[in-house]
């Protein structure tokens, strides 16, 4: 962690602490300090030690909840729906959708005869290194939908936008069914941290 990162957690946190006096804030700022000296000590709480930071007092409260407000702005995606589907278009608005993911998760977006994504959902999300897949669910929920297109969205958290041979099957497995159901399966998308790769732009290559 470089040492801008380190001052701004030590500001942040110092302003952070709403206690009544000078001397308090500097105690309970010191001890949290003691117990998380990074943010991704923070990050890696447990409920366990959130109970006890809790416990310091009710000064502590404000902090916490600033916390947990921080993770959910972090969980927060941004909306995709409305916009005129293209794979270069869609790739760059996954990466902002999976930013900070640590988990392999797979996105269905359906489009309408227009290729406008009309709908977009999570249907699966695994471990940091796997994600189980399951064509029946993916097909049902994008029937449901009314869909005319799919896209498959798939993300490593490793930044490594390489499609292994599972992924690359299972594209095709996805191809297959969609073509029997008369659905057109648009692309199928990897996405890292900057980058994404296109099975469909692969093979215009």
């Amino acid at each position: 962690m470089t040492n801008s990162v380190e001052d701004q957690y030590v500001n942040l946190l110092a302003r952070s602490i709403p206690a009544a006096t000078i001397k308090r804030n500097k105690e309970l700022f010191l001890k949290f300090l003691d117990w998380f000296p990074n943010p991704l000590a923070v990050k890696q709480m447990s409920r366990a030690q959130r109970s006890q930071v809790l416990e310091w007092g009710p000064e502590m409260r404000a902090l916490i909840a600033g916390i947990e407000l921080g993770k959910l702005v972090g969980k927060s995606h941004p909306e995709i729906c409305g916009h005129a589907y293209s794979s270069v278009t869609l790739g760059q608005q996954m990466i902002d959708y999976f930013a900070g993911d640590e988990q392999e998760s797979v996105v269905i977006a359906c489009t309408d005869v227009h290729n406008d994504v009309i709908d977009y959902k999570t249907v699966f999300k695994g471990g940091q290194s796997e994600c189980l897949l399951y064509p029946d669910q993916i097909f049902a929920y994008a029937l449901r939908q009314s869909a005319t297109g799919i896209v498959m969205v798939h993300n490593h958290p490793s930044g490594d936008v390489k499609p292994s041979e599972q992924d690359l099957r299972f594209a095709k497995r996805l191809e297959r069914g969609s073509r029997i159901l008369g659905l057109q399966m648009l692309d199928f998308l990897i996405v890292g941290q900057e980058q994404y790769f296109s099975w469909r732009e692969s093979q215009l290559k």
